[in-house]
């Protein structure tokens, strides 16, 4: 069952940017800012493992600041997804409360490394299509039964298996499923798992450091005991977190689990009460009332969270802003024609749109989609274009649509989003800047995020336009993988062009971690040149804590909350 997320009650934009865009820009309600820019980690070299403890990031939720609440923390999300937990039914979204219940196949840490989790180690072949892995002993699920290699067999088996590729939800797990070639248990506590190209970005996809939850493991026999659906009923895993209640759209009760093979990274506290609240005023107002200690937060609620005696921390490089022009390989769309594509892109200002709705501190107009600064494969020549007016209309002339004559109208569809605040209203200030530079008649349309995602899979959005957001990822090989590299994947973008799936599939091919960055940055650029999809830039995400918490240090380049462990309190 889909999670319905809840309308957003929404903050008014300050008049600044109605001045700042004479052109007649719409200034619709805010709904929420971003996070303040500091000093970028530097990225981590190469997905190899390198030896070091596991464990998984949870997050902080909420109660009233009082004596029996001191072993509890109240965290309050804008945004849970599907709120399943198996791992071909995650989203991005799912790894807020994911991380916290489950344990994977490989953890991170807060240099963007990989470290060991539930593997000990893993290698790949001199060809580069297998991946030998080795399991940690002593691991044991949430009921007390102790991890096997059954247990491993079955989780690759449901996440990646040939059922994979029409029954998960995610494009980057289909991709994945679609060019898995064997899965083997090849000794008591090694498995084997064949792909029929080579994949270097498998083990960050199937860790901690990446989005949603690919990498969690499931208990075989318990799962199959209760099935799929009886399963997201009542999970169990082996996180630092066992799931004690589970109310739809409003909570996530997660206790302590004592047994957790990670002691260096189990959590300080006894309870983490995740909350859904869709509000930011909302939130804010609980944090101010000692009725949340952590909360997803934005920059424009800054000082009510500061005068109400909490503070802002930040999650530097979490997301981005992402727009999306699915379906551009069909004849009859005028998106079809790359100079259209183009002229889209230098049409818009950047820097605007970021220093109006966001400010400086909170996004920053760099990178190219999951290119962010930090990631494999950026360098400063994929930053958003500049814009210019006139070589954008120009293009559009040059395709057959001076002053946007016989264009028709263009559908923007876009969401309201947690993890990058304003969406619609970015999404409007993007109409208002196409429809002034180029003579586009536009119409921006918000919906519920799971729909506009599905009806985008079934193609319903062919020749629209999506602006949405999507998390930050050291490793881009997934999703390179899941928008050119499988054409016949609901997410795939690139024209269903020969030339374009080569580019992503040459890169993926690369497996020696010294010339991955090169590769990808080759390999980023010539796609970037098509215009399928480009954005307005990245996003730190900003959480406003409470008084009771004394230390935390969440990750950068990696979305939602993360290193739950780190959170002490007071």
């Amino acid at each position: 069952m889909l999670h319905r997320k809840l309308g957003v009650k929404l903050l008014l934009v300050p008049m600044a940017i109605l001045l700042l865009l004479a052109a007649g820009a719409c200034g619709s309600p805010a709904e929420e800012s971003a996070p303040a820019a500091a000093e970028q980690p530097t990225a981590a070299p190469a997905a190899t493992a390198v030896p070091a403890a596991p464990a998984q990031p949870t997050e902080a939720p909420a109660a009233a600041m009082t004596e029996e609440t001191g072993g509890k923390v109240t965290l309050m999300n804008a945004v849970w997804a599907t709120e399943l937990f198996t791992p071909r039914d995650g989203v991005g979204e799912t790894a807020t409360y994911g991380r916290q219940m489950h344990a994977f196949w490989i953890n991170g840490n807060e240099n963007l490394e990989m470290v060991p989790g539930v593997l000990t180690d893993w290698s790949v072949s001199d060809d580069g299509l297998s991946w030998d892995l080795t399991l940690r002993d002593g691991i044991t699920f949430h009921n007390g039964d102790a991890l096997t290699i059954d247990d491993a067999m079955f989780t690759m088996e449901f996440t990646f298996g040939p059922e994979a590729v029409t029954e998960s939800i995610s494009p980057s797990v289909q991709a994945e499923a679609a060019e898995t070639a064997s899965i083997e248990a090849t000794g008591p506590n090694t498995l084997r798992v064949t792909h029929t190209s080579p994949k270097a970005f498998f083990p960050f996809f199937i860790s901690d450091l990446s989005f949603g939850i690919a990498g969690v493991l499931l208990p075989k026999t318990y799962f199959e005991s209760l099935g799929q659906t009886g399963y997201n009923e009542a999970p169990i895993g082996a996180g630092p977190f066992r799931l004690d209640k589970h109310v739809i759209s409003e909570q996530i009760l997660l206790e302590r689990y004592e047994d957790y093979f990670d002691p260096e990274r189990g959590p300080s506290f006894q309870t983490l009460d995740m909350r859904l609240v869709p509000e930011v005023a909302t939130r804010v107002a609980a944090l101010r009332a000692g009725d949340a200690d952590v909360i997803e937060a934005n920059l424009a609620v800054k000082d009510q969270v500061e005068d109400g005696g909490g503070r802002m921390i930040w999650s530097q490089e979490s997301s981005y802003i992402w727009i999306l022009l699915p379906g551009c390989w069909e004849e009859q769309f005028p998106c079809h024609k790359k100079g259209v594509r183009q002229a889209l892109d230098y049409a818009i200002d950047k820097d605007l749109i970021i220093n109006s709705l966001y400010g400086p501190e909170a996004a920053v107009a760099k990178g190219w989609n999951w290119a962010t600064p930090n990631a494999l494969g950026y360098s400063e020549d994929l930053d958003p274009v500049p814009l210019d007016v006139e070589k954008a209309q120009q293009l559009l002339a040059d395709a057959g649509y001076p002053d946007g004559e016989g264009f028709g109208t263009l559908e923007i569809h876009t969401w309201k989003a947690g993890d990058v605040p304003f969406l619609p209203e970015q999404a409007q200030l993007i109409a208002d800047m196409w429809e002034k530079n180029l003579g586009i008649d536009v119409e921006v349309i918000v919906g519920e995020a799971a729909t506009v995602r599905e009806r985008w899979f079934d193609r319903q959005l062919d020749g629209k336009v999506i602006v949405r957001a999507n998390e930050t990822r050291w490793d881009g090989g997934s999703i390179t993988n899941a928008i050119y590299g499988n054409p016949e994947g609901g997410a795939h973008l690139g024209g269903r062009r020969d030339d374009l799936i080569a580019i992503a599939k040459d890169a993926l091919t690369v497996v020696d971690p010294a010339l991955r960055q090169e590769a990808f940055n080759q390999a980023y650029k010539l796609l970037r040149e098509e215009r399928y999809e480009f954005g307005t830039g990245y996003v730190n995400l900003p959480w406003g804590v409470g008084p009771r918490i004394a230390e935390w240090e969440p990750w950068p380049v990696v979305a939602y909350q993360t290193a739950i462990w780190t959170m002490k309190l007071n």
